[in-house]
């Protein structure tokens, strides 16, 4: 029996790793979203990002989205993983993959699992600025 794949982790996340979980023959497309530590946010200088989450729930609730999409655009595969832990500015926090029959649904799918991993999973991040400060930041 295979384990499960992880969707909240630690280390880095490989993109290959993520893309083959929603590969297939049947796929007219395949789609990656990448959502990156950025340099500044409303104007003020960002160092890094500290993520947590509250991991058994946000598991549960990333196999959901998964099935959601599924279920929502027939044909679609999503696949849904967070990183947790500090990050550097440029590394990858979050990556979505969608295989799909087509570009359309596939597009629909992948804003469908970005916007819901933000309404939905329980992940919070602390931004640590250059100026010495922080906040807690959500849904951003």
């Amino acid at each position: 029996m295979t384990a499960s794949p992880a969707r909240i982790v630690r280390d880095p996340i490989n993109p290959a790793t993520v893309i083959a979980r929603v590969e297939g023959h049947d796929a007219g497309a395949i789609l990656t979203f990448a959502g990156t530590v950025r340099d500044t946010h409303h104007e003020r200088a960002v160092n890094s990002i500290d993520y947590h989450a509250y991991e058994s729930m946000a598991e549960k609730e990333i196999v959901k989205l998964e099935n959601e999409a599924a279920e929502r655009w027939p044909g679609v595969r999503l696949a849904i993983v967070h990183r947790i832990g500090h990050l550097g500015l440029g590394e990858t926090s979050v990556l979505l993959a969608v295989a799909s029959p087509h570009r359309p649904a596939g597009f629909e799918a992948l804003r469908f699992g970005i916007d819901e991993l933000k309404k939905r999973v329980p992940i919070w991040k602390r931004e640590m600025y250059q100026d010495g400060g922080e906040a807690w930041l959500e849904g951003s």
